[in-house]
């Protein structure tokens, strides 16, 4: 052995720990040039290479204490050094497969091959991790995208303006804006923001006036239809007339009452989702993770739907905004549909303001919303088991004393004007439609959880 085996064997190590600190470097920068899918499968991918560096460092750096053991200043017969080197040492050349690039591969393979030496036993188990290291870099390259076309994971959502509130606009928004001015939109513009619907309270306004307008439209349209099918006295035209009133009417309130309606209706699905998202959230917190990264992380799973949009409103005030994460979750909690969700958005802003533990609040809150959804779930299935009785009084037992009633009405010979089969018709229409009824209404009562 020589000083030259030694200074090989450090330079070796050289590169491997620059390996390692690309890799580690790598590793940070994950959170912030993947989402999460796909930074999972990058992490995993870059500790397989990380490890490989590291078993490979371990086997080199083995070897020196021997190196240094066999450095002899003095020239030794060429036969004596043969034995010396294949005793218990082995040198392995390789080019270190990171370094090289593409373009001038070939130029640099000579000035980057590199020889180690290593313990004879580990010489295998080196190969191994090699070709390992080697895999592993070419599954990374062929994985990661190009500097310019980093797929970033953005949360803020714009929407293009409607032809039809383009229109409404023009018509009817220095009215709507009077209206607005005047304070008389607060509730509306409420239930717009909280039933997470993207207009503004006076283009929402103006486009309910203009379908108001087209309803008057249309009204009158079906009035004069109606005048000249119809027998032309007082009484009629004043009945067929009400139609002209009562569709645009309809058609205002309707829109006036449909932001509210839409988020009662989103209010019910959050609170039914928020017992398992607290959850979700209180097992990422436990691993210490940092606050806002726990709403990254819910948001870019699919599982919860509603809550998502909620949780994208706190991400876009910290990313789009500026403001710090206390600030956004309390400006969320305000504008949130669900009075639940709006509490733990408190709770948590409360708990990084004051210092206290995020994983413990979580678990906590957990617990209490889960009580609550079980007891929710005991009250649909006691209202449940209440319509079963209802339904079976109604469809089962109705039906046959009506049956009996009509055929000793039928026997006494009062009659009812319906044969038997015509009357076997009609009670089986009757209890279809009951079915159909009952079925309408548990749909729309059965929560989605």
């Amino acid at each position: 052995m020589t000083i030259h085996d030694l200074k090989q064997n450090i330079e070796v190590e050289k590169e491997l720990i620059r390996e390692i600190f690309i890799f580690t470097s790598q590793l940070r920068n994950l959170e912030r040039l993947y989402p999460y899918e796909k930074r999972e499968y990058e992490r995993r991918i870059l500790m397989r290479a990380l490890n490989s560096s590291i078993e490979r460092l371990k086997m080199v750096n083995k070897s020196i204490p021997e190196i240094l053991n066999k450095i002899s200043f003095l020239e030794k017969p060429e036969l004596e050094r043969k034995e010396e080197k294949t005793k218990n040492l082995v040198k392995v050349n390789y080019i270190p497969e990171i370094f090289v690039r593409k373009e001038k591969k070939k130029e640099d393979e000579g000035k980057r091959n590199i020889t180690a030496t290593i313990e004879k036993k580990e010489r295998r188990k080196f190969l191994k991790e090699l070709k390992l290291s080697k895999e592993t870099l070419k599954r990374l390259k062929k994985a990661k995208p190009k500097e310019e076309k980093v797929e970033r994971v953005e949360f803020l959502e714009f929407k293009k303006a409607s032809w039809y509130a383009r229109i409404s606009n023009k018509i009817f928004l220095k009215l709507s804006t009077s209206f607005s001015d005047k304070g008389k939109l607060k509730k509306l513009n409420s239930n717009l923001r909280k039933a997470n619907m993207s207009f503004l309270v006076t283009t929402y306004l103006s486009m309910a006036f203009l379908s108001t307008l087209l309803a008057f439209v249309v009204g009158l349209i079906i009035f004069v239809i109606l005048s000249i099918f119809t027998t032309a006295d007082l009484i009629s035209i004043l009945r067929n007339s009400l139609i002209i009133f009562i569709l645009p009417i309809l058609t205002f309130f309707s829109f006036y009452f449909y932001p509210y309606a839409e988020r009662k209706s989103i209010e019910g699905k959050i609170n039914s989702e928020l017992p398992f998202v607290t959850i979700h959230m209180s097992a990422i917190a436990g691993s210490g993770i940092e606050p806002t990264q726990i709403f990254k992380i819910i948001v870019l799973s699919e599982e919860y739907p509603n809550t998502k949009k909620e949780l994208k409103k706190v991400i876009n005030q910290v990313n789009v905004y500026g403001y710090d994460l206390v600030t956004a979750l309390k400006n969320t909690a305000r504008e949130t549909s669900s009075k639940k969700l709006s509490e733990l958005f408190n709770g948590i802003a409360t708990t990084i303001s004051g210092g206290g533990s995020l994983p413990e609040f979580l678990d906590k809150r957990a617990e209490t919303l889960l009580f609550e959804y079980r007891l929710e779930r005991e009250k649909k299935t006691k209202s449940a088991e209440t319509f079963m009785d209802i339904y079976i009084s109604i469809v089962i037992a109705a039906p046959m004393i009506m049956t009996l009633l009509l055929i000793l009405i039928s026997i006494s010979g009062m009659g009812i004007g319906l044969s038997l089969s015509q009357l076997t018709i009609v009670i089986i229409s009757i209890v279809a439609l009951i079915n159909i009824v009952f079925l309408v209404f548990l749909h729309l009562r059965q929560p989605s959880y």
